[in-house]
């Protein structure tokens, strides 16, 4: 089904009439010609994007030709295409061009463990990825660094804690219903991807990304994200590296909130789960980085200096 949410965003940002044209783009792989799912739509001064669903198609009502944006499409292991909105106008089809992989590596034994970022998962108590201040929260990913005492370890888990609300289902039928209770209730359901990135030697963010293979982790009972990454043979090259939370921005994952606007009303900001818990520690430096909307990296300053780590720890094999 086309994303609905792609229409809603678009008509709000760009302020169209409906009885404008309605433009369509079909996201294909460049060598397959089979529609891409998940991949990110983002348009850069609108500070809008969204996540295509499995038929790999967006929309954008309006005259193309008039629209003064760039916007930016991408998904893990392919090219990233940045263009001008404008040079959209007459197109149908866009095509993204896979990237370049490296073989795979040969699998090893790694006989002793290090867990690196360990917390209380209790003492969390703060999350990023809601909203920022009165402003809505724009960006793609946000990644948490780690140091390791060597290069090639073998990255075996992670876990991760969430912010999540129970949903009530049913109510109880019988003598306790008039108390409002629930039969049962269940956390609300997310649909994420989880990225590993080499460090960038120019900015010491994120840099290549380490696993060619697309991570994507489904939780729907637990405010603990945990994940065994054997499978996937994540050899770290160098003595620091990053995880990053991708997130998948469509309806299934879109939260909504109301915040005051310090004028007596409040505004309501859209935002997609999860939110990833920060670190009640103050540590001596800031590991936690951020991908905007026009794909650079930089600091995630927001928190800082009361929060320079995300509630993300990993263990490595060496």
């Amino acid at each position: 089904m086309k994303n609905l949410l792609t229409c809603f965003f678009i008509l709000t940002a760009l302020l169209v009439n409906a009885q404008q044209k309605t433009n369509t783009f079909y996201i294909v792989d460049s060598t397959t010609r089979k529609p891409m799912p998940a991949v990110t739509i983002a348009i850069v001064r609108a500070a809008l994007s969204i996540t295509t669903e499995n038929d790999g198609v967006f929309a954008i009502p309006g005259d193309l030709s008039k629209m003064r944006d760039t916007v930016i499409i991408y998904t893990q292991n392919y090219n990233v295409v940045k263009m001008a909105l404008a040079s959209l106008n007459g197109l149908d089809t866009i095509k993204l061009v896979k990237q370049a992989t490296a073989g795979q590596l040969t699998k090893l034994s790694f006989k002793n463990d290090t867990l690196i970022n360990d917390y209380n998962r209790f003492d969390v108590g703060n999350f990023a990825g809601m909203h920022t201040g009165n402003g809505e929260f724009k960006y793609l990913q946000i990644a948490q660094r780690f140091d390791v005492q060597r290069a090639g370890t073998l990255l075996k888990s992670i876990a991760i804690e969430r912010l999540a609300f129970y949903l009530n289902k049913s109510k109880l039928i019988g003598p306790n219903s008039k108390n409002g209770q629930y039969e049962y209730s269940e956390l609300e359901h997310t649909t994420f991807r989880l990225r590993i990135y080499d460090v960038n030697p120019v900015t010491g963010g994120p840099g290549k990304d380490i696993c060619d293979k697309v991570i994507e982790i489904k939780s729907r009972d637990d405010k603990k994200l945990a994940s065994n990454l054997m499978k996937y043979n994540i050899r770290i090259p160098n003595k620091t590296f990053f995880i990053a939370i991708e997130w998948m921005r469509d309806y299934a994952n879109m939260g909504y909130v109301h915040i005051d606007d310090k004028l007596g009303g409040y505004k309501g900001h859209t935002n997609y789960r999860p939110a990833i818990g920060l670190l009640p520690t103050k540590g001596a430096q800031l590991n936690i980085w951020a991908l905007s909307l026009n794909q650079q990296w930089s600091l995630y300053t927001y928190h800082s200096p009361d929060f320079t780590d995300l509630a993300i720890k990993a263990t490595v094999g060496y």
